[in-house]
């Protein structure tokens, strides 16, 4: 299906006047944190269930939440994801869009920086002279690029005759074949790998040049080391992990911000006893990491019903309900500020 072209700017995020906000959040301190806690629902991957389902749960309630999108497949036309469309009905309905990156993979399977991106070793295929080829030294590649512009994927070395601009990598032998787009000594045909360092960059990129206000970053499979927390810094106000557990202010780092795992079988009452133990035990912040609702897509589907239950029961303790960066406005005024000295990322 074709996706929708795309609008106009939409308004800021806010929160909805209906339930309780920022304002209900900013209380006096108890047990190291703000008077019964803060609930945030996150919601990972940009699934079209959770447009189709979580959106009008919440919103029904006066409720909003974080919404991670994966750029590349906002994009893609693939109908399990939320179009850019159905993504800009979350924002206009107070959600917050954070980056969940551009393609959803892990610093450990690509180059991490911009510097190590550069792909050597070229030698024209012998059988081929048009195409060229190499060893590839990491797991996956997440987008191949000649002079900055992309490379396409194809399924086998024969698609690429006659097909400049493509590419395909031999899994088995780990061996990388291009037909570039332009000729030339193959080690001066620019070609790099995407790293983590692009994925952190071009997702928020993408996603501020469509419009949407973009602050907050979450980690795919919620794998954070710290070189990448520290480099999210140059691009990002705050950062989302996993953890299961909550957050406080005397041990917030608002680029390591904890989220609970919700799964399938989760009922709504172990979730509403995290909340009970952590937010109004210990005025916690705790925040709920979500992939796909009610159908059978992505990882570990919520029910609705159930996520409707969790909702009505913070409403009915009037425990505030935030976005991951409203969340951490509040979280901050209660947290020492670390000290400045970023000036920027380094590229190569």
């Amino acid at each position: 299906m074709q996706r929708r072209g795309f609008l106009g700017l939409l308004a800021g995020l806010g929160a909805c006047a209906a339930c309780p906000t920022m304002a209900a959040a900013d209380q006096t301190q108890t047990k190291g944190g703000p008077k019964g806690g803060m609930v945030t629902f996150s919601f990972d991957d940009g699934l079209t269930t959770q447009h189709k389902y979580a959106l009008p749960v919440l919103k029904s309630r006066g409720l909003t939440a974080t919404a991670g999108i994966i750029a590349s497949r906002m994009l893609s036309g693939n109908e399990d994801y939320m179009s850019v469309d159905q993504v800009r009905d979350m924002e206009k309905a107070g959600w917050e869009i954070a980056s969940h990156s551009l393609t959803h993979t892990r610093p450990i399977n690509i180059p991490k920086y911009y510097s190590q991106e550069p792909v050597t070793g070229w030698t024209s295929d012998p059988s081929e002279p048009q195409l060229i080829q190499t060893q590839y030294d990491y797991d996956i590649i997440a987008g191949l690029y000649q002079d900055d512009k992309p490379l396409v994927e194809m399924e086998s070395e024969a698609a690429l005759i006659n097909k400049p601009g493509t590419y395909y990598y031999d899994r088995s032998i780990a061996e990388l074949h291009v037909h570039p787009f332009r000729a030339g000594n193959p080690e001066d045909l620019n070609i790099r790998a995407g790293s983590y360092q692009r994925e952190l960059e071009v997702s928020r990129q993408i996603l501020t040049d469509l419009g949407f206000k973009i602050s907050t970053y979450v980690a795919p499979y919620n794998y954070w080391p710290d070189d990448m927390k520290e480099t999210s810094k140059y691009y990002y106000s705050q950062a989302a992990t996993g953890k299961d557990a909550d957050n406080r202010p005397d041990s917030f780092d608002r680029y390591a911000i904890k989220r609970f795992m919700v799964h399938e079988k989760d009922s709504a009452a172990s979730l509403i006893r995290i909340i009970r133990e952590n937010a109004q035990g210990f005025g916690g912040w705790v925040i709920f990491c979500m992939h796909g609702v009610e159908e059978n897509v992505g990882w570990e589907p919520y029910s609705a019903e159930k996520l409707g239950a969790v909702a009505n029961w913070v409403l009915q303790e009037n425990i505030p309900v935030v976005t991951i960066a409203q969340g951490t406005q509040s979280m901050s005024q209660m947290t020492p500020k670390p000290s400045a000295g970023k000036t920027g990322p380094q590229k190569g």
